[in-house]
């Protein structure tokens, strides 16, 4: 489930003061994780987080990925992509995650394109090609990676995977909104770009996500 950097959102432990979201990870992992949960009624598990030089160094340690791309268009980094599946090393990844300004509604045609990459990129974790050297790749990327999932539980899902060598089908959602200012809970001295969760768009959020839980 994508959700724009700007959505404004009432951030957990700041007495239901408005904020983007982007900024709850000022206040830590856990804002974004508790504040996420109260916006999509869910509980979050586990996560994954990875920054900037992580994708690069994922992304080569797996020799590229084939992503597909809604759009032809030139990032501001100066890589070209064409429209349908393009072969990226690291760099080349990082840019067409990043890009928002090549498109006419930005941020949510980003949203889309990290989506397409994740899936890319599950469908590459999970050839048995790569999976029988995930000790390697493991031990590679410990100190770049930062999550709450223990090494005991990667290696049992790797294992399962190995075994049964199920294909995964990944279900993708957008929130949406409408674009609008406001002040922040953390810069209250000014008005901000933010965007204004659509109701519907939530709820619709809310119920895919139940739906696959099996609620």
């Amino acid at each position: 489930t994508s959700i724009p950097r700007d959505y404004y959102v009432k951030l957990h432990s700041k007495k239901g003061n408005n904020d983007k979201l982007t900024h709850a990870s000022i206040y830590g992992i856990m804002e974004s994780i508790t504040t996420i949960e109260d916006l999509l009624k869910t509980k979050i598990d586990y996560y994954i987080k990875v920054n900037f030089t992580s994708v690069i160094d994922l992304v080569d340690e797996l020799g590229g990925i084939d992503v597909l791309s809604e759009h032809e268009f030139t990032s501001v980094d100066g890589y070209n992509y064409k429209k349908g599946y393009n072969n990226l090393n690291g760099e080349k990844a990082l840019s067409f995650i990043r890009e928002r300004y090549a498109f006419i509604d930005g941020d949510k045609t980003r949203g889309r394109n990290q989506q397409e990459f994740l899936k890319s990129l599950i469908s590459a974790f999970t050839k048995p090609k790569l999976l029988i050297k995930y000790n390697t790749i493991l031990d590679k990327m410990k100190n770049k990676i930062s999550t709450n999932i223990s090494v005991k539980d990667i290696s049992s899902l790797i294992k399962m995977q190995l075994t049964n060598n199920t294909k995964w089908d990944v279900v993708v959602n957008n929130l949406d909104g409408e674009n609008s200012y406001a002040y922040t809970y953390t810069y209250p001295k000014e008005k901000l770009y933010v965007m204004l969760p659509n109701n519907g768009s939530l709820v619709n959020a809310i119920n895919k996500i139940k739906e696959i839980e099996g609620e």
